[in-house]
C-alpha cells in the first residue's frame, strides 16, 4: 500500500494548490468549447461531419471529460525524444518529466485534466530527457510521494540538485524504488518491476513499473536496454501488459524479441521526435512482429489511453489537430 508521507509541508503544499482545481478545469472547458466550436464551424463549411472529426483528431472532448467517463487514463505528452507519462484517475501520478522545454506541455495537460496534486511522482532515472522539467513542475503541483532509483544517489547534475532542493524545501522525502513493491494509486496499482540492483549505466537503472486497473495493464520501461530486460526476464516477474511504453524512445538496443514476447502488448507508445535515427527500424519491425498497434508522439502528438479496466472499453486517441498519418 502507499506509504503516506508524514510531513505538514507536503500536505500544506497540496492544500494550497487544490483550491484552484475546479476553476482551472471549468475555465479550460469554456476555452476549449469556444475554440472547438469556432474551428468546427469553419470546417463544417467544407465537409459534412467535420465537427465530429475535429473532436476525434484533437481529442478535446476526451481530454476534458476523460475523468468523468473513464476510471483511468494515461497521457503521453508530445515532448520529443524524452520520457513522460501522466496517470489520471481517482488519484494521479507522474512518471518522468521530459526535457526542460516540456514543462509547458506537461502543465497544460495538468490544467486540462484539473490536476494540481500528485499521489506519486516517479523519476525513472536522472538523465536530462527524463528529469528536465521536474524542478519546475514540482514547484507548481503538490506531491505526496516522490520515488526514483538508487542510482540517483550518485547523480551530481545541476538538474538533479535543483530538483532535490525543491523537494527538500517542500518537505517531500526522496524515496528509492524497491523491486516487488506495490503502490496503490486510487483504484489502480503500480508494481515496481526493476531495478533489483544498481547498474553502471544510467539507462539500465530506470525504474520499470507495471500499472494494473481491472483487466487493463501497462508497462513503463524508462530507458532500459536489453541487459536490464534479460535480468527482468530471469527474475520471473509478470510483465505482461496491454500497453507498452517503449523503452529508450524506440532505440535498437532495447525492446528485444524475448522481452516483447513476454510483454505481449496490444498497444505500444513511443515518445520520440522526428529523426532519422529514432525509432530504430529494427525496433519497429520487432513491435510489428508481435502484432501490436504502434503509436508515436512525433506522428500523432500527445497520446491518450482511456480505459474502464476492460479491453472492450479501452480507447486510444491523439490530441493534435495536424496529426499525420
Amino acid at each position: 500500500m502507499l506509504r503516506k508521507a508524514d510531513n505538514s509541508k507536503a500536505t500544506n503544499n497540496i492544500a494550497k494548490t487544490s483550491e484552484n482545481s475546479a476553476f482551472k478545469k471549468r475555465k479550460f472547458k469554456e476555452i476549449a468549447a469556444v475554440t472547438a466550436f469556432a474551428a468546427a464551424a469553419a470546417l463544417s463549411i467544407f465537409a459534412p461531419g467535420a465537427v465530429r472529426s475535429l473532436f476525434t483528431m484533437t481529442g478535446l472532448e476526451s481530454v476534458y471529460s476523460a475523468s468523468e467517463r473513464y476510471p483511468l487514463s494515461v497521457y503521453f505528452p508530445d515532448c520529443g525524444s524524452a520520457g513522460c507519462a501522466i496517470i489520471h484517475g481517482e488519484r494521479d501520478a507522474l512518471i518522468d518529466c521530459g526535457r526542460e522545454k516540456a514543462q509547458f506541455d506537461i502543465m497544460q495537460t495538468f490544467d486540462y485534466l484539473g490536476i494540481d496534486a500528485l499521489e506519486l511522482a516517479v523519476l525513472t532515472h536522472p538523465d536530462s530527457d527524463h528529469i528536465g522539467s521536474f524542478p519546475e513542475v514540482a514547484e507548481k503541483v503538490g506531491i505526496e510521494r516522490f520515488l526514483t532509483c538508487e542510482y540517483s544517489k550518485t547523480c551530481e547534475s545541476d538538474l538533479y540538485g535543483e530538483l532535490s532542493g525543491v523537494l527538500e524545501r517542500q518537505g517531500i522525502p526522496i524515496g528509492y524504488a524497491i523491486a516487488g513493491e506495490k503502490i496503490a494509486i486510487g483504484g489502480a496499482s503500480l508494481e515496481v518491476i526493476s531495478p533489483a540492483k544498481v547498474y553502471k549505466a544510467s539507462n539500465d537503472n530506470s525504474v520499470v513499473l507495471r500499472l494494473c486497473c481491472g483487466e487493463f495493464s501497462a508497462l513503463f520501461t524508462g530507458d532500459i536496454t536489453s541487459r536490464a530486460e534479460r535480468d527482468i526476464l530471469s527474475g520471473g516477474a509478470d510483465i505482461s501488459a496491454d500497453l507498452l511504453y517503449v523503452a529508450h524512445h524506440g532505440s535498437a538496443g532495447s525492446s528485444s524479441e524475448e522481452f516483447l514476447t513476454a510483454v505481449s502488448p496490444k498497444y505500444a507508445v513511443i515518445s520520440v521526435e522526428e529523426s532519422e535515427y529514432l525509432p530504430a527500424g529494427e525496433t519497429i519491425r520487432r513491435l510489428m512482429d508481435c502484432g501490436c498497434e504502434i503509436y508515436r508522439t512525433d506522428v500523432s502528438g500527445t497520446i491518450a489511453v482511456l480505459t474502464d479496466g476492460t479491453d472492450e472499453n479501452t480507447t486510444i486517441t491523439a490530441t493534435r489537430l495536424d496529426a499525420r498519418a
